[in-house]
């Protein structure tokens, strides 16, 4: 039977300190000769300001050459001599660009925070057996695949549901009336998803269906109103936990964070 990847449960406010934190951590090439400080009119560009621009680029895929290098400094060039005329006309004195300066310099700092608290880091194998333990959990027992139809409103759901009840081909339906671009190539058929990944009036909907049947009624979700047909329940495989440590280790690198974020804030003083 199929298995499938475990998804990475993490509160909204979570995923941007996760995001947040590569930028900073991917590591430069040992091959290449490490970016080197230079002065553009005098003024000092270190060295750490071109390693900061090319890890953001290893990030997004880019390979460390020479060439990559070369567009690092570059770009610090131009940003430095844009930023000296922006001197030169006092506009680092208007409110704005004040609170752009400062909310860079505030999210540097929040940045270094979480790359200090994550490196002394260490998770036993009973923790990332229980993390496991509880995704799994939260995932259920059984995955469905399904047709979808996603429309704006409820009116035109309506109308998507008197069709299709009426015998209208599902396929052709999707093709009048699915925003769905995932799913509108192929019939608004989707992939076996985990009953624990469904929008809770979607799951809901589905509960006492028989594979072909279409739900009593349109479903609204955050991304619009859907129409849904099950179209096939299995049991859920999980894969082994040994194949998903590294997605383990973030979770609870994520847990630790929220954790520690939350304590923080629980004890500020907000006015």
């Amino acid at each position: 039977m199929k298995t499938h990847s475990l998804p990475t449960f993490k509160p909204r406010w979570t995923r941007a300190l996760a995001v947040a934190l590569l930028a900073g951590m991917a590591p430069l090439s040992h091959s290449l000769a490490q970016p080197a400080a230079f002065s553009v009119n005098g003024e000092a560009q270190p060295a750490e300001r071109s390693q900061l621009l090319l890890q953001a680029q290893l990030v997004r895929g880019a390979a460390d050459t020479p060439q990559l290098q070369a567009q690092v400094r570059e770009t610090l060039i131009s940003q430095a001599l844009m930023a000296q005329e922006a001197l030169k006309a006092g506009l680092d004195k208007q409110p704005m660009v004040r609170a752009r300066v400062d909310l860079a310099r505030q999210n540097a700092l929040a940045q270094a925070w979480q790359q200090q608290i994550l490196q002394g880091a260490q998770f036993s194998d009973a923790e990332l057996q229980a993390e496991y333990q509880r995704q799994v959990q939260a995932l259920g027992p059984q995955e469905v695949r399904l047709r979808n139809v996603l429309v704006a409103d409820e009116k035109t759901a309506q109308q998507v549901q008197d069709k299709l009840k009426g015998g209208a081909p599902f396929e052709q339906v999707v093709t009048e009336f699915s925003r769905d671009g995932g799913t509108r190539q192929r019939g608004g058929l989707t992939d076996w998803l985990s009953e624990g990944v469904l929008h809770p009036g979607v799951g809901k909907a589905l509960q006492g269906l028989k594979e072909g049947q279409l739900a009593a009624a349109p479903v609204s979700t955050p991304n619009g109103w859907q129409v849904v047909r099950l179209e096939g329940r299995r049991a859920f495989t999980p894969p082994s936990i040994d194949s998903v440590k590294p997605q383990l280790r973030r979770a609870l690198e994520q847990r630790l964070l929220q954790a520690r974020l939350k304590a923080l804030r629980d004890a500020a003083k907000v006015e």
